[in-house]
């Protein structure tokens, strides 16, 4: 194996262990309580104190510049599963774009090919490819969505823009045999 596909499998291998494994969502399983996943979870925690409703952690994933793991209950239970990923300050749109490919290929290679890929664009709107997928993201004009299912989670990966930036985020939910077809719909 040359030198630069080990450098590329080992940096694989480091990405896609933290974004799945076992469980359904980072070190924990639908329903568990808050205090069960801060029990398991080994991350720092940056939660604050009095919340009750989320619990937030840091992960570190090479190459991108801040991640973090967002646990989401309701009524005391994991419903919802979040990884919220920033790039460097001031780095230019395209970064972003670099970003959300790099990602989509590595939960692909963790749980096949997505069963869904858009390009969503406001109605009334030509629903070509833009010529400048950076311009077009500045826009508002487009929002990537790249979606896989397991047996027990559907992943949504989605690149949009979020007032003065992009937000690339990665939305985990539990299936538990519900048509979840429509989850993660499109703001337009």
């Amino acid at each position: 194996m040359r030198p630069l596909s080990k450098v590329w499998l080992a940096l694989s291998l480091l990405i896609v262990t933290p974004l799945a494994g076992a469980e359904d969502f980072g070190v924990a399983n639908w329903g568990q309580s808050a205090m069960a996943v801060r029990d398991l979870e080994q991350r720092p925690n940056l939660t604050p104190l009095t919340e009750r409703d989320y619990l937030i952690y840091e992960a570190s994933l090479p190459g991108i510049s801040r991640t973090r793991l967002v646990y989401q209950f309701e009524d005391g239970r994991l419903e919802t599963g979040r990884f919220i990923f920033n790039v460097s300050p001031g780095s230019p749109t395209n970064v972003w774009l670099a970003q959300f490919e790099s990602v989509r290929a590595l939960i692909t290679q963790q749980y096949g090919e997505p069963a869904h890929q858009q390009v969503l664009q406001p109605a009334g709107s030509s629903n070509n490819p833009p010529d400048n997928w950076s311009d077009a993201l500045e826009r508002d004009a487009v929002i990537l969505k790249t979606q896989w299912r397991t047996d027990q989670t559907l992943i949504t990966q989605q690149l949009a823009w979020n007032g003065s930036r992009p937000h690339h985020q990665i939305i985990y939910l539990p299936v538990n045999g519900a048509d979840v077809s429509d989850l993660g719909t499109s703001p337009f």
